[in-house]
């Protein structure tokens, strides 16, 4: 948590652009002890460049000099028409400030962060961090607060002054998060507790494993010793896509779809010529031909079939086909604005879990039951599932399989044969469920939709 905003105005004696002439801000700080100077000798010519300068504290009532800091890489964001400096700012991935002022050390003491180059992740910002000290008539440089700023951490750290913590985060590419806290000991900063979130994918070593789950551990020091908890959280949810569009340039619908890890769920609902009911969408995306959701009723029958591009073209319109047994539609569909029920957008509730779901194909005389039980796990392990599949088809006699397997994240299961090759992968939505099948286990793949 940072202090708040401080903004102090800034006497230009040259422009920022001419980069011959030197820069001046005058400031002061949050507790108004110091008057401040910082000036630029050569300023860089524009925002985001470093260039060296000079910060000057003065006793705020004397004028005095009390101490003189340099930064060989400083930065200043630069406002056109603006006379303006910022101080105290750090968001995640924006613009970091000069100069920081707070009490990081917690001893009820102000001080002071320096912005020298861009050593922290990724090019970020590094601060040189000086502390106040009883013994020293001036600020006091400390390298350990300093490299909480440098190497993987992403700026400036945070500061809680109420729980007397500092907090840092890092990141390796688009799928690995760190965030870590840190208490004061003996006047410097030691980590207490971690957080890292991997992001979960098909691997030669998980090949069945979906996209958009989350490895997630957590580490907590107790009595000396680390406590380490792991888990699986997701799956991911993307913010979703709403359209308004027509079926063969006549039938007038409005449909929105979300990606929930690699499962996409959404509702249609038409127009003049339906009954304005919102029917369930589930699907998926399929290479080379874009999304394809399944329209399905309450008994999980699959009454159409959306085949969709899921980029528009160059006039904006998204465009594909809507299938049934008995007819096929062009349909044609821009973005649109509309209000979704929040709770559609969430993930399955615990207590809404367990029952009983079916997908049902009357042209391919199908019919399948999935029953779900979730039983409670064991010495804080995950909980299981209990899945029985009870399946028939016309032509052939009926089956059922039955297995117990992890419940990771509380809504997907990976389930393994007796010789511990892939059967099933069950993922667990707001109520409906999508069995991926494999091997002599496909043909009980399918979207269900949770009976009432």
């Amino acid at each position: 948590m940072v202090a708040p905003r401080l903004v102090a105005v800034a006497c230009l004696l040259a422009s920022a652009g001419a980069s011959a002439a030197p820069l001046t801000y005058h400031l002061t700080d949050p507790a108004q002890k110091y008057a401040i100077d910082v000036l630029f000798p050569q300023p860089p010519a524009q925002s985001y460049e470093g260039a060296p300068a000079q910060i000057t504290l003065r006793d705020k009532t004397s004028g005095q000099v009390l101490q003189r800091i340099d930064s060989p890489a400083a930065f200043a964001v630069y406002k056109p028409d603006s006379l303006e400096l910022d101080l105290n700012q750090a968001p995640a991935y924006g613009d970091q400030s000069l100069l920081f002022f707070a009490d990081f050390n917690f001893d009820g003491q102000q001080d002071l962060a320096v912005r020298n180059g861009s050593e922290g992740g990724y090019g970020g910002p590094s601060y040189d961090i000086y502390l106040s000290d009883p013994a020293s008539p001036t600020l006091v440089f400390s390298p350990a607060f300093s490299s909480l700023t440098r190497d993987e951490q992403l700026g400036m750290f945070g500061v809680d002054p109420v729980a007397k913590r500092l907090d840092t985060r890092s990141k390796q590419g688009c799928c690995w998060h760190q965030s870590a806290t840190w208490q004061i000991e003996n006047n410097e900063p030691v980590m207490v507790s971690e957080k890292i979130e991997a992001m979960q994918m098909p691997t030669p070593a998980k090949p069945y494993m979906p996209m958009g789950y989350l490895d997630v551990t957590e580490r907590e020091l107790k009595d000396g010793q680390w406590i380490e908890h792991r888990s699986v959280e997701g799956p991911y949810a993307e913010p979703p896509l709403k359209f308004r569009g027509t079926l063969n340039d006549k039938i007038a619908f409005e449909l929105w779809w979300q990606i929930q890890g690699e499962v996409y769920i959404g509702e249609v609902r038409y127009g003049k010529t339906g009954s304005g009911k919102p029917i369930r969408l589930v699907g998926e995306s399929v290479e080379g031909r874009g999304v394809l959701l399944h329209e399905l009723d309450d008994d999980g029958q699959s009454t159409g079939d959306w085949t969709l591009k899921d980029e528009p073209d160059e006039q904006g319109n998204y465009t594909g086909t809507w299938r049934s047994p008995k007819r096929t539609f062009n349909t044609n569909m821009r973005l649109a604005e509309f209000k979704i029920a929040p709770q559609k957008l969430e993930g399955v509730v615990s207590n809404q879990r367990e029952g009983d779901y079916r997908m049902t194909h009357f042209v391919e005389r199908i019919i399948s039951q999935l029953s779900v039980k979730i039983l409670p796990g064991i010495d804080d392990g995950p909980e299981t599932v209990d899945i029985t599949i009870d399946y028939a088809q016309l032509k052939d006699p009926p089956s059922e399989i039955h297995y117990q397997s992890a419940l990771l994240a509380g809504n997907l299961a990976i389930v393994l044969d007796a010789q511990g090759g892939p059967a099933l992968r069950l993922q667990l939505l707001n109520g409906a469920a999508v069995v991926t099948g494999y091997g002599e286990f496909r043909k009980y793949g399918g979207s269900y939709v949770k009976k009432r």
